[in-house]
């Protein structure tokens, strides 16, 4: 294993705290990893980690090798960035995480346009909510996160990441086909019974704001991070949702959208290292997200705002 590698578990292990946490982060056994900082030690003369609790902590010389190892990763990434960029040639391999809705309806039309126009050119895609996509991109387990900012929302990273906005995706209120009233609005079924994201999602914080400010708290019966589950719920009649319009039209049948305005736009946009910005592969693919035009808008009622 390259010295370079065991300068990342080791900037890892400064950012997670736990052995197993950079295992699962960087995809190796646990044992791996200890082997590998085991050896870091013995190149460096020194004892660079200490138990802390049933976690682990840097010892002074560690910290001091933390230092100079995130500098070396941004100076190496950086080097390859710049030898590929001087070819002029859009090849290799990017490694992409994405969230579901991202996954459905980017990632087909982009990896078809990547092979027409950089036919030497991969891409491998994992599926991850924003927050382990942006852990995957500072892990330098991805390339390029694919992740969404609810509004008065923050995504928490560093100052090594870059952002570019793609586009605001509507969320939108999603009611059975044939329902028993009519909906204007959040109010009209402040009485249903609802499904939305788990705990700690940032679409459940959002979906719970944006219920409470139309003065009810929602009753959920169901919890779930698949868009296609929330879909069949309210289709079946026994839920009301939000709906992403990024969600492919074709898996929406059966079900009426109402669009709530501005609070109901979420942000999708893309975060990569600073240090591959200069990667011909990378910019190639956030040129193609950012032109990405096989999104059909949803037939949706106006909100009760715009009808005013």
């Amino acid at each position: 294993m390259s010295d370079i590698k065991r300068l990342q578990m080791l900037v890892e292990l400064g950012r997670l705290g736990t052995i197993s946490a950079v295992a699962r982060s960087l995809a190796y056994s646990t044992s791996a990893v200890s082997q590998q900082l085991t050896q870091l030690e013995r190149d460096f003369g020194a004892s660079l980690i200490e138990p802390d609790g049933r976690r682990v902590r840097l010892t002074p010389q560690g910290e001091v090798l933390l230092q100079h190892a995130q500098e070396v990763l941004r100076e190496w990434e950086g080097a390859h960035s710049a030898v590929r960029a001087s070819t002029n040639e859009v090849t290799g391999s990017v490694a992409i995480s994405a969230f579901e809705t991202a996954c459905l309806s980017l990632i087909p039309p982009l990896v078809r346009q990547l092979a027409i126009e950089h036919p030497a050119a991969r891409v491998t895609v994992q599926q991850a909510d924003s927050d382990a996509a942006l852990d995957l991109v500072v892990a330098r387990a991805a390339d390029i996160g694919i992740v969404e900012r609810y509004p008065h929302q923050t995504l928490r990273h560093s100052g090594e990441i870059t952002e570019s906005v793609l586009f605001h995706d509507r969320m939108m209120l999603a009611v059975p086909e044939k329902f028993d009233r009519e909906v204007r609005g959040l109010q009209d079924v402040a009485d249903c019974d609802w499904v939305v994201e788990l705990p700690g999602a940032p679409a459940r914080s959002w979906a719970e704001s944006m219920c409470r400010g139309a003065g009810f708290e929602p009753r959920v019966c169901f919890e779930s991070f698949d868009v296609l589950v929330h879909h069949n719920l309210v289709r079946s009649g026994v839920a009301i949702g939000f709906v992403p319009e990024l969600t492919p039209r074709h898996m929406l049948s059966g079900v009426r959208f109402i669009d709530l305005g501005q609070d109901a736009l979420r942000t999708v946009y893309t975060v990569s290292r600073t240090s591959q910005q200069g990667m011909p592969l990378l910019q190639a693919v956030i040129k193609l997200l950012q032109g990405h035009s096989g999104r059909k808008p949803a037939t949706v009622a106006p909100s009760p705002s715009a009808t005013k």
